[in-house]
């Protein structure tokens, strides 16, 4: 975090500005003052799920020329919910929670606040995020919905499923750098306006953790979490000014679901945001 960034302040870009001319939010979206980055792994053969959680393949593929000789292509394809870039509902560890198909949609269009803690990890597997870690943090004050991500630095690893999740030969244990439950009940009992938690690794939770404290604190709350987003882009996210559109794919009684995470961001970003 630079010094600016003292306070945790809370805002959306997206500002719709009512006035004589009644500018439009495609007017506002469409100015070619923004930018729509892109902050999803592809899904394919080596995209990296959960152990134990059934791999994306194709089932099925059709690719050729008809008879008249015009192209048709058409596949079937397998996935299960929680791999890749995805959503975990609060029905994943709340039985009372909300699915995939109950999450309001106002929840899913939210000012997007990057917490970049990959210089206090430095690649260290074992790194497990305090409170203590987060002090220039407790100014935060926001009325807006928002959605926290924290970036471990990890997405580098995404294409290394061994190094990514940490695993070991012969064991079933994993490693791979994760929130505390301090920070999760910190975030739930102080911030209202908190829907949902992101991280670039596989878990919220560290990956050395078997009780899943986090995923529980968490979808408690009716917060959905959000993992494996991928940040290792040629460019550097703003801390604070860009909206997450959230779009996971729409299973109504899902625990969680495949997700397309776009980040709306300005292309000049002021030196200060105000709520």
């Amino acid at each position: 975090m630079s010094p600016k960034s003292l306070s945790f302040v809370c805002v959306s870009t997206i500002i719709l500005v009512v006035s004589e001319s009644q500018n439009t939010l495609n007017d506002v979206l469409f100015s070619g003052n923004y930018e729509f980055i892109d902050l999803t792994h592809p899904y394919d053969n080596s995209t990296i799920y959960w152990p134990g959680t059934q791999k994306f393949v194709f089932t099925k593929k059709i690719a050729g020329y008809r008879r008249d000789g015009t192209w048709y292509a058409a596949n079937d394809f397998a996935s299960g919910e929680h791999g890749g870039t995805h959503i975990d509902a609060p029905y994943h560890f709340t039985k009372s929670g909300q699915s995939v198909g109950d999450l309001p949609v106002e929840t899913l269009i939210a000012s997007l606040i990057v917490v970049d803690v990959s210089s206090m990890v430095n690649d260290d597997e074992n790194f497990v995020l305090y409170k203590y870690h987060l002090k220039y943090l407790l100014n935060y004050n926001c009325d807006k919905t928002c959605l926290i991500i924290f970036k471990f630095g990890w997405s580098k690893y995404f294409n290394d499923r061994n190094k990514y999740l940490g695993i070991e030969e012969n064991t079933d244990t994993l490693k791979f750098p994760g929130l505390s439950n301090e920070i999760a009940e910190w975030i739930t009992t102080s911030y209202k306006t908190v829907v949902g938690i992101g991280v670039d690794v596989a878990s919220v939770d560290p990956g050395s953790s078997d009780e899943f404290r986090v995923h529980k604190t968490l979808s408690q709350k009716g917060i959905y979490n959000i993992e494996n987003v991928n940040l290792n882009l040629n460019r550097t996210i703003p801390e604070f000014g860009c909206t997450a559109l959230v779009m996971p794919m729409l299973i109504s009684q899902g625990t969680g679901a495949p997700v397309r995470l776009i980040a709306i961001c300005p292309k000049v970003v002021p030196a200060l945001y105000n709520v």
